[in-house]
């Protein structure tokens, strides 16, 4: 079997889990915002909720991984609101 040469460090996998999931989060509020039946509303909630805990969970590794780079790692922040742990 053929090993990668550049295999990513812990700590860049779960910053680029983090950046795909707070992207998946912002794509999943534009459905919600424009879901008119209630069965899609509810789907959008339930998904919502759902990327939601997975970003809070792949911040508390962020924060364990690279204690130092957590403000970066924050999608919140780029949007000016506090980050949440």
């Amino acid at each position: 079997m053929k090993k990668r040469t550049s295999d990513p460090s812990p700590a860049a996998q779960v910053r680029r889990e983090l950046q795909e999931t707070a992207q998946a989060l912002r794509r999943a509020y534009e459905r919600f915002d424009f879901a008119s039946d209630p069965e899609l509303v509810d789907a959008s909630v339930y998904e919502i909720n759902s990327l939601q805990a997975r970003y809070s969970y792949l911040l508390r590794a962020a924060k364990e991984a690279e204690p130092e780079a957590v403000p970066a790692f924050c999608a919140a922040a780029e949007e000016g609101r506090p980050c949440r742990s």
